[in-house]
């Protein structure tokens, strides 16, 4: 009787230990049209048999801080936040360069400045350890002045906006709505945007423990984000139906909003990670957050930036 229960209790552990059961990846997204996309690849089912949770923040900001703090998977971020997290909570690395926006960002300057190096020794209001602040270093250097040159306002986005109607700043850097505005309603006129400067670009960062443990199920995340775009191709109507429903947007709104992203394809983030595109990115950020005081150590490129699920993705 007890060879019986054993037997039978054997049978039981062998079975149930042939199924895996798997945590969720839980990816944390906010509202940006990108984001959205995670929507259209769990509609369609392109996760397969990797368990996923969407965890949606209010805002970026808090949706970063939760892989950080460890509780979420998968975030999108942009090459300066990466190295400015690095070493301050849960490793992370880049496992994708997924999408620029250009000419969303620029640098709003008063109409009475004729030439651009005019601008030296002027008041720019800017969020100082932002994108914006290093895409103003970006846009400076291409006029062909240095930051030292300008009196930089530290303040929000939006405040800049609003000084700059108001008079109390010659320039500012910011991004739309508050770009145009700024232009509009404050004399101004865009005068660079990303358009025009390189140096900017979203990504995909993984948590790193997650990912050593799970390589494969992020090859099947990846998959799913160049699926979930292709889907939105081939299915404009519907797709942005779904997606601008999340974003509390008209679908013409959000049509207009995605349709301004340029999306990286795979063979691009393959040629950014061999060619040393990527780490001369991160090299350049560093030492600009290095000279302006917002980061006390270099971070190694290497560290914080891994190619091996890009490479293993077949086109």
């Amino acid at each position: 009787m007890k060879k019986t229960i054993l037997f039978f209790c054997f049978l039981i552990i062998l079975f149930t230990g042939c199924k895996t059961y798997k945590e969720p990846i839980r990816i944390s997204i906010n509202s940006w049209p990108p984001c959205e996309l995670w929507y259209i690849a769990q509609e369609q089912g392109y996760f397969e048999d990797t368990p996923v949770e969407i965890i949606r923040f209010s805002t970026w900001s808090d949706s970063i801080a939760s892989l950080y703090a460890g509780k979420t998977d998968l975030a999108h971020s942009t090459y300066l936040n990466t190295i400015q997290k690095a070493n301050k909570g849960e490793d992370a690395k880049i496992i994708l360069t997924t999408s620029r926006i250009d000419g969303a960002e620029g640098l709003v300057v008063k109409n009475y400045i004729d030439d651009l190096k005019e601008l030296k020794g002027k008041k720019i209001a800017v969020e100082v350890g932002t994108d914006e602040h290093f895409l103003l270093y970006k846009a400076l250097e291409k006029i062909g002045i240095l930051d030292k040159d300008v009196e930089i306002i530290s303040t929000t986005s939006e405040k800049a906006m609003r000084l700059f109607v108001a008079g109390e700043v010659d320039a500012c850097f910011t991004y739309d709505p508050y770009m145009n505005q700024a232009a509009k309603n404050g004399n101004g006129r865009i005068a660079i945007t990303t358009g025009d400067i390189d140096g900017y670009s979203d990504a995909i960062i993984a948590k790193t423990k997650t990912l050593e443990k799970r390589p494969e199920d992020y090859e099947v995340l990846i998959n799913a984000w160049y699926r979930a775009q292709e889907y939105v191709r081939n299915n404009p109507d519907k797709a942005h139906k779904i997606m601008s429903s999340k974003e509390n947007m008209s679908e013409k709104e959000f049509q207009e909003f995605y349709n301004s992203f340029y999306f990286y394809t795979q063979n691009e983030n393959k040629t950014m990670f061999s060619a040393g595109v990527l780490k001369t990115h991160i090299n350049e950020l560093n030492e600009f957050l290095l000279k302006n005081n917002l980061l006390q150590d270099t971070v190694n490129a290497r560290d914080i930036y891994s190619e091996e699920i890009i490479n293993n993705i077949t086109d």
